[in-house]
């Protein structure tokens, strides 16, 4: 792995290095594109907009960064001396000030005045926007465990074979609508935000109905997209707070190849057969996840391991036998805010489960449940699941919450000697990161697409798309997948640059991630499933559900 760069090297590069036009002091790219949206029309209607003090409190974050005015100031003595420097002072804090002006308004609409003037004295008090050091020990090679040995030509699980939204397909389609280059389309029974998984020419996805009361397993054919059935898991009674963003069906199942493991809140894990019989369940509610329970099952050897923070019980975490439904192991967490699910990897000659929990990233092994290692960092409340790549570890959280580096395979707390480095600000909330060989993608919940370079934390390039997002992106053939909860699906060129190659409209509400297998995109709507080629086959197949 690259030496860490130190945050001295980061900044005065960062402030020397002249932009093509010639400027000596170029905004850095998180200013850059504050200074572009506070020049937009649809910006500051957007946060004047906003009623819900959370969100204010992850906007205002946006301005703690490495090039904002009173870390150039700090980094420049002769600010009142060198014309040019002052300068490009005068130019950040105009932005700055601009930027804290709208953000006071916004505040005094929801009569928050007393909380924006607590913000503004915590917000340049945190120290470095980065923080980079150089961790101790050999890194290790890490490897995904899959499902089963055949996982790596499905998609079985959340993110896909390997759990970390990327396809080694090569020619997925970049362009379509909800129209052009739909293959078919099928009506998708209930209500859900789960994510489609798919064995061989199954699809299998999750519903609710009935205010929560029914909850189901549903199959639908990839060939044709014919609807094969709805099974039902065991009648429960529904949890009592659960917000329509979430709703009773949102952990994405997961598949070994011969059952289909679900977890839906308080009805607990049920592992059905592939023609959709039940063959055992568990129980492990009832459940108080505050929006409700989102965190999906994963399949690790012989066992079906999930964790489920609670916000006012204990959270668990519990390994059953996938063929039996009996317990292994378990633990329990605090209560905590948290909807992450855990990453399987094998770090050099161990197994390691890496779940990212409140306030703590922390390592299990998978076979007992006994805690590895743990590093401090992430916001109190964690919903991205991890990626890893260059022998690191990749964790996300908060609303413009901090990012992690981390490198496997310690022991006990390893914050001091495992941490690569810590990017403080500008983290996604919901949707999970993505990795193309040494460049992180982010995007967080408002559209800013952030590209940091995966060995130091700094920031190659950030722009914005249009909408909000909850669905995590995808990796294919060269580019990333990213939809807004619009339906519509930016296709960017991987690279240090920003290359926007289309935008793709389903005409549908999309909160889950998107399926790629055997050249076809599968993206669940509101209300229907899409099967997405690449090439343009007219009218588009329409399958309804009838009971």
């Amino acid at each position: 792995m690259r030496p860490a760069i130190s945050l001295v090297l980061v900044v005065l590069a960062l402030a020397s290095c002249a932009s093509p036009g010639g400027e000596p002091y170029p905004l850095g790219p998180e200013m850059a594109q504050l200074a572009r949206d506070l020049e937009s029309e649809s910006y500051p209607a957007m946060v004047l907009g906003m009623t819900n003090f959370n969100d204010l409190n992850g906007e205002i974050l946006r301005i703690d960064v490495p090039d904002n005015a009173r870390r150039f100031a700090a980094r420049h003595s002769a600010t009142g001396v060198d014309p040019t420097i002052t300068a490009a002072h005068a130019r950040r804090k105009e932005i700055e000030d601009r930027f804290l002006g709208l953000m006071r308004e916004a505040y005094a609409r929801i009569g928050r005045e007393s909380l924006f003037r607590q913000q503004l004295a915590d917000l340049f008090t945190e120290g470095a926007a980065v923080r980079a050091v150089s961790p101790t020990g050999p890194a290790l090679p890490i490897e995904p465990i899959l499902p089963s040995p055949e996982a790596e030509h499905q998609w079985p699980r959340w993110r896909g074979p390997w759990g970390q939204g990327y396809s080694n397909e090569r020619d997925l389609p970049v362009e379509w609508s909800s129209e052009k280059n739909i293959e078919w389309r099928t009506a998708i029974p209930g209500q859900g935000n789960s994510s489609p998984i798919i064995w061989d020419d199954r699809i299998y996805l999750t519903s609710w109905f009935d205010d929560g009361k029914r909850r189901s397993l549903v199959s639908i054919r990839r060939t044709d997209g014919e609807l094969l059935w709805v099974k039902d898991a065991p009648a429960v009674e529904p949890e009592g707070r659960v917000i329509s963003k979430n709703g009773y069906a949102s952990a994405t199942p997961v598949t070994d190849g011969e059952r289909v493991y679900t977890f839906f809140g308080n009805t607990g894990l049920v592992a059905f057969d592939l023609d959709g019989e039940v063959v055992w369940h568990r129980e492990l509610g009832p459940f108080d996840a505050m929006h409700g329970t989102g965190a999906s099952p994963v399949v690790c050897g012989d066992l079906v391991i999930l964790f489920q923070e609670q916000s006012s019980k204990q959270s668990i975490g519990i390994a059953l036998d996938r063929r039996t439904g009996n317990e292994v192991w378990s633990v329990t967490r605090p209560p905590a805010l948290g909807w992450c699910t855990p990453v399987p990897l094998r770090v050099g000659d161990r197994e390691e489960l890496i779940w990212g929990s409140s306030h703590t990233l922390v390592s299990f092994d998978p076979r007992t449940g006994r805690e590895l290692w743990t590093c401090s960092g992430p916001t109190r409340e964690v919903i991205p699941t991890i990626v890893h790549g260059n022998g690191l570890v990749y964790s996300c959280s908060g609303r413009n919450g901090p990012t992690l580096a981390v490198r496997p395979g310690g022991d006990g707390d390893v914050t001091s000697s495992h941490l690569a480095w810590q990017v403080v600000r500008g983290g996604p909330h919901v949707p999970s990161p993505a990795i193309a060989g040494d460049l992180l993608y982010l995007v967080n919940d408002r559209g800013i697409l952030t590209c940091l370079d995966a060995l130091d934390g700094t920031t190659v390039y950030q722009t914005r798309l249009e909408g909000m997002f909850s669905a995590s992106p995808s990796i294919a053939g060269g580019k990333i997948y990213l939809t807004n909860e619009d339906g519509d699906t930016f296709v960017v060129r991987l690279g240090s640059e920003y290359e926007l190659v289309s935008v793709n409209p389903i005409g549908e509400r999309v909160l889950a991630s998107m399926a790629m297998l055997d050249g076809r995109i599968y993206l669940r709507g509101a209300k229907h499933l899409f099967a997405i080629g690449g090439g343009s086959r007219g009218t588009a197949r329409v399958t309804r559900y009838r009971r």
